[in-house]
């Protein structure tokens, strides 16, 4: 399940909240350092905080913005506790310009990544650091390409007025990507507050081009201190608390995102049996066609209003096919999928040796990587393959990017999956990850945590990726299943 994901991108949006709740007194003509809390709630539990500062250094006659946020979270997934911890560092001249930036997210006990940016001219050289191995980057920055913590002084010259729209470009750092940035101010409005009484309080919402669909929403005072943030999906809010609040114990959660994510549809007999299987899918506040693409086994068309009927086919590894030869990058590696390192290489060529069968070759991975992976759990975020090499334990997202790289090694292009599952326990389909192997003429999906050795017509794709990117998140894999969370229902209309 990718929900760790989810939460980081969801921090993503709210950091940069914690950078515009800098926008007090303190910041206009002050060089006194700042020190903010909030904590973070689900559906009204508190899962975690996050604490942002910011102050001010001269550094060669230049002042310096130096900004700190630290975030801590501890989710429930199907059970299983989750932590996550995320310390980014930014650094900015007065007029915005990003100096430099590192982001280090621990996910305790198999994961730790590092991210360092710094800027020559226009250019940000980026290096992602993991237990083994760094990978470099370059992204361009044009001029009016500013640090997110500008913002908060740009807004504090020339505040939003009620109907007011601004949008601007930054560099998001743990994305490791630009993004533009649209704030609306709104009219006052009355919240409830952490302490559970009412206030009137101004209102703005601000929404990111990189996570389209994801509102935030943000209850400022009128010195200008955020005390509420609400995020558009899974009743996600923070609010602004002391210090002794945001690291007081996390008491036992009732909800559990797995669970609660998931998109029921009933009983379905001899699931993975099935050859054919079509579904209604009602959306709500979205489009279908931008979340389930066409492809060879899965077909989207318009039914009724509001509904579309989804149509997937079942297609064995090795089954012919016609489709262009893949890119270099399904063979190359990168940060998540580290082709170089000595376990990996051992195991690859362990699996099928001699075999020269590519389709055969990739059952074997399958099956190999189900067996390898002796502790199921979902403790991890994202791993990458070394570190899942490593500690021989994970969930989908750790099985798919180990089976990735130990084709790879076996010279068969390979990419990762989106989607969601069928899991017939849970009588509902559920966010996932697996394999695609390039074998015969066409992509053949292939799902280590099945290791089925065959298709199935239960698996509905949203996106794949050759994970080539090396900074801190593989983040467009994930946004069109994080999209459709919560806004659909799917229905059986029928299985062969």
């Amino acid at each position: 399940m990718p929900l760790p994901i989810l939460m980081r991108l969801w921090l993503v949006g709210l950091c940069l909240l914690g950078t515009l709740s800098l926008a007090d007194d303190r910041t206009a003509g002050s060089e006194d350092p700042t020190d903010d809390w909030q904590i973070v709630q689900i559906q009204g539990q508190r899962i975690g905080y996050v604490h942002s500062t910011t102050r001010s250094e001269v550094r060669d006659g230049q002042k310096v913005i130096v900004t700190e946020l630290q975030t801590h979270l501890a989710i429930v997934r199907f059970g299983t506790k989750q932590i996550n911890n995320v310390h980014q560092i930014t650094e900015e001249d007065e007029s915005g310009r990003l100096l430099s930036a590192t982001v280090i997210n621990e996910n305790p006990p198999s994961s730790r990544s590092e991210l360092r940016a710094t800027r020559s001219g226009n250019t940000l050289k980026i290096e992602s650091i993991t237990k083994k191995e760094s990978f470099l980057q370059e992204v361009q920055l044009p001029d009016n390409v500013k640090s997110a913590t500008w913002i908060d002084r740009e807004l504090k010259e020339r505040p939003l007025q009620v109907g007011e729209t601004r949008s601007f470009e930054i560099f998001e750092p743990t994305l490791g990507k630009i993004t533009a940035v649209t704030l609306k101010q709104l009219e006052p409005a009355e919240t409830k507050l952490l302490s559970g009484d009412m206030a009137k309080l101004n209102r703005s919402q601000m929404t990111m081009s990189i996570l389209p669909g994801m509102v935030t929403t943000t209850y400022t005072d009128d010195s200008g201190m955020p005390k509420k943030t609400m995020i558009s999906l899974l009743g996600m809010e923070s609010y602004s608390c002391t210090k002794e609040e945001a690291l007081r114990e996390i008491a036992a959660s009732n909800i559990d995102l797995g669970i609660d994510s998931l998109v029921k549809v009933g009983k379905i007999d001899k699931a993975y049996d099935a050859k054919h299987a079509t579904f209604v899918v009602t959306a709500k506040d979205f489009d279908p066609t931008t979340v389930f693409p066409d492809f060879a086994s899965q077909e989207l068309k318009a039914g009724g209003p509001g509904t579309w009927t989804l149509k997937l086919t079942s297609v064995d590894p090795g089954t012919a096919g016609t489709e262009p030869a893949p890119e270099a990058k399904y063979l190359s590696s990168s940060r998540h999928v580290d082709l170089d390192d000595p376990l990996i290489v051992k195991l690859a060529g362990e699996i099928a040796p001699g075999e020269t069968d590519p389709a055969k070759i990739a059952i074997a991975a399958e099956a190999f990587v189900h067996k390898y992976l002796n502790l199921k759990n979902y403790s991890t975020a994202m791993a990458t393959a070394s570190e899942v090499a490593a500690s021989r334990s994970g969930d989908c997202t750790e099985h798919g990017v180990l089976l990735t790289a130990l084709l790879r090694v076996r010279k068969i292009p390979s990419r990762v999956v989106v989607g969601l599952v069928y899991v017939p326990s849970l009588q509902a389909f559920g966010g996932h990850m697996w394999t695609e192997a390039f074998v015969n003429g066409r992509w053949a999906a292939i799902d280590a945590t099945l290791a089925r050795g065959r298709g199935d017509a239960m698996h509905i794709k949203t996106a794949d990726s050759a994970l080539e990117n090396s900074g801190a998140l593989p983040i467009e894999s994930f946004l069109p299943l994080i999209h459709s969370m919560g806004r659909m229902t799917v229905k059986v209309d029928s299985v062969e």
